[in-house]
């Protein structure tokens, strides 16, 4: 039944208008734009693409937009996003760039509704709730189409309590393939 409980949304209406659009996974990067840059953004909505992007809940209760929770392999400093505030994001240089780790608002305002997001819900150390309710009150406020997607279960589940009319969906790879031990 838990599995059931966090299902996806099938036959929304909306799900027509994510179809039939390109998406830049972490934006358009690549020669010289890292991944989750307000850069490869405006590149790949200059493109004409819709995006996919990360999600982190920060300390402050802002978003901001990363792939990894670890600084490390992104910006090459110590340290987690969870435990960083908006202000402090400035410090943080992408991939050796003058790029620095935006935040959700930010990609909001550049797409304003341009084109599709696809938007991963990044959750760590249980702040489920806390990061859907911040992504959904903001998405709220948002003038265009965009879907939810997490690889927790929690996440999903609590969009389906909680905000049953946005389009969700889990994420799942091949846990057995990657695991060492198989």
């Amino acid at each position: 039944l838990y599995v059931l409980s966090t299902m996806g949304r099938r036959g929304h209406k909306g799900l027509a208008a994510l179809r039939g659009w390109s998406y830049a996974h972490r934006g358009l990067h690549g020669n010289g734009l890292p991944e989750n840059s307000m850069a490869a953004f405006r590149a790949a909505l200059d493109h004409g693409f819709g995006i996919e992007l990360d999600v982190h809940l920060l300390r402050d209760g802002n978003l901001a937009v990363i792939h990894d929770s670890l600084l490390k392999r992104t910006t090459g400093a110590e340290g987690r996003i969870e435990d960083l505030t908006t202000e402090e994001l400035e410090n943080y240089h992408l991939e050796g760039t003058s790029e620095t780790i935006p935040t959700f608002r930010q990609v909001l305002d550049l797409y304003g509704g341009k084109a599709p997001l696809i938007v991963e819900l990044k959750a760590v150390d249980g702040n489920h709730a806390a990061l859907c309710e911040k992504t959904c009150d903001m998405l709220d406020f948002y003038d265009g189409v965009f879907c939810l997607e997490s690889f927790d279960p929690r996440c999903v589940r609590w969009l389906k309590e909680n905000r049953p009319d946005m389009i969700r969906g889990q994420l799942s790879e091949n846990f057995m393939k990657s695991s060492p031990n198989m």
